[in-house]
């Protein structure tokens, strides 16, 4: 009769166990994308000043207009720079107003890169601005955004 006691109480516990797991999974999920949130808008802070707030015609971005699918859209940016050791684009940062993680990518440059330019796919959520923040060497930023279309979320998980 007690190991029969004994069972029961360790399928409860496994239950209670299992239980807690699932929600505390839940909650730590919750928690990262709030700390991702607070840690883009803290790391957006230092890149956005009072003269990063206008677009620049220095940073080129190109991706269609218009997309079907969110979960790969053609992408590249290109940063106008002599990439001199005097002059030259030491990162580039590419935010989505509107995906769970705005930071959707961040690319290091030296002189020794030849020109500020990347080429990849990204994933969108809904339609929205993608914007390009780039950190000349000598701390000054440039900034680009561009509107696209998207008609399937590529933010969804399965």
């Amino acid at each position: 009769m007690d190991e029969k006691l004994l069972n029961n109480s360790l399928t409860r516990r496994s239950m209670l166990g299992s239980v807690g797991t699932l929600v505390l999974s839940g909650t730590g999920l919750y928690f990262t994308e709030i700390l991702a949130a607070s840690e883009l808008k803290q790391s957006t802070s230092n890149l956005f000043d009072s003269n990063a707030l206008e677009d620049s015609s220095r940073i080129k971005i190109h991706m269609p207009e218009y997309a079907y699918d969110g979960g790969r859209v053609p992408f590249s940016i290109e940063v106008e720079s002599r990439m001199t050791e005097t002059d030259y684009v030491s990162h580039v940062h590419v935010f989505s107003e509107s995906n769970p993680f705005p930071r959707v990518a961040s690319f290091h440059f030296t002189p020794h890169s030849g020109r500020a330019f990347a080429r990849t796919r990204i994933r969108l959520s809904t339609s929205q601005h993608v914007i390009v923040v780039a950190e000349m060497h000598n701390g000054n930023t440039l900034t680009a955004r561009k509107w696209i279309e998207v008609t399937i979320n590529g933010c969804k998980e399965d």
